[in-house]
């Protein structure tokens, strides 16, 4: 029997069935990865910080998968997800993980690797420099470039970006970023949108929230970290609240930072017009935007929002916070607002409660854009292109 290893993880024992099937089907340790496993296609290897926690690099790189998968790309994922904080620290790389991939090289056994998260996949060049040998591809994810780029970390993707054959972007700014910065680097940069993929969810009610359906449901979705600055969000519609007493705060997202998810408990707990639901599937995620009106981001910085543009791709107007990554994603008046502070998140939010016709036909026009510039198809395409190009040429 043939077993192709979707999923190579450092620390797993045995090869196992995962509960959510929307995001892999079985786990392969790397001493099961064997000569002769392996199917004798050229095949790609993704690496990736994080995939079966629910993060956007996880959420990219399943999205990408399986979306090119069918157009005939032989892909398999290992996962750093329980060495990420060691590299963070700057302590060793788990034996298995690192053997795994000298192995992976040594033997052949991928004709391209393509990383995500500059600064990560630079780690992965340092402890294994031999995968320079083969064409590499590298998907910069937002936090690379907005938090790694000064100190060691610069010099880590820098390193990282001179090993790699191409370097994707998720937006035009970024690459006049990166452009501007390192303009050697300029022949290998492309831009490439991330697309929007919500699968099929059950359609929940907002009677499973204790809500009706007169109130004005706002959604953040955000996991639980300084960078994501809930506190914007919660500040500015606890003002007007009283006010607008239909007003509700639906957020979804994991406890990522211990401090910061019980200072954000404590205030929620004063706040019964806030529902906090935790990490959802994403396989879920549909039926929960379905209860929502308008759809929040308040980061002090972002790649790309997905959550965001997953709401919009329903029809949710949004209201983003005017910083790299949010800006220059939709046209501020059109469809929704960008916000600098609390007072300006408050007007927003209090013209679109205040009007629903303002509401519906922004929420339409938010609907077209990711339609036209967040396509999954656009996105499947261009990697598609990107990948037999580096399959091709190297």
């Amino acid at each position: 029997m043939t077993i192709i290893p979707e999923l190579i993880t450092p620390k797993t024992k045995t090869a196992a069935i995962i509960p959510d099937e929307n995001i892999i089907s079985e786990i392969i340790t790397p001493e099961m990865v064997i000569p002769g496993m392996i199917n004798s296609d050229p095949k790609i290897l993704m690496v990736t910080p994080l995939y079966r926690a629910q993060r956007g690099n996880s959420i990219t790189v399943e999205r990408l998968k399986k979306g090119l998968q069918p157009k005939g790309f032989s892909i398999d994922v290992v996962s750093l997800e329980d060495s990420v904080p060691d590299f963070a620290a700057g302590a060793a790389v788990d034996p298995a993980w690192l053997g795994f991939l000298q192995n992976a090289v040594r033997e052949k056994r991928y004709a391209l690797m393509h990383g995500f998260h500059g600064f990560y996949f630079g780690k992965v060049l340092e402890a294994v420099p031999e995968i320079a040998a083969l064409p590499l591809l590298l998907t910069t994810t937002g936090t690379d470039l907005h938090y790694y780029l000064s100190g060691d970390g610069e010099r880590v993707i820098r390193n990282t970006f001179k090993a790699v054959k191409k370097i994707v972007l998720f937006n035009e700014a970024f690459r006049a970023r990166i452009r501007n910065s390192y303009p050697e680097l300029s022949s290998k940069l492309v831009t490439i949108p991330q697309g929007i993929d919500l699968p099929e969810g059950k359609i929940k009610g907002r009677e499973d929230l204790g809500w009706s359906e007169d109130d004005l449901v706002f959604f953040l979705p955000s996991g639980f970290r300084v960078v994501k600055n809930l506190d914007l969000a919660i500040n500015a519609l606890m003002k007007i609240q009283p006010d607008f007493p239909q007003v509700r705060l639906l957020i979804v997202g994991a406890a990522i930072d211990p401090d910061y998810t019980r200072a954000i408990e404590k205030r929620l707990r004063q706040l019964p017009w806030v529902r906090w639901l935790g990490e959802i599937p994403h396989a879920e995620m549909k039926g929960i935007i379905a209860l929502a009106d308008i759809v929040l981001n308040t980061s002090y910085s972002e790649g790309q929002p997905q959550g965001a543009l997953e709401a919009m791709s329903l029809g949710k107007p949004a209201i983003l916070s005017a910083v790299p990554g949010n800006l220059n994603l939709m046209t501020s008046g059109v469809e929704g607002f960008y916000v600098s502070n609390e007072e300006e998140l408050m007007a927003a939010a209090r013209t679109l409660i205040s009007n629903q016709q303002l509401r519906e036909k922004m929420g339409r026009a938010a609907q077209k854009l990711v339609e036209s510039e967040f396509s999954l198809k656009k996105e499947l395409t261009s990697y598609a292109k990107l990948y037999d190009e580096l399959l091709h040429s190297y």
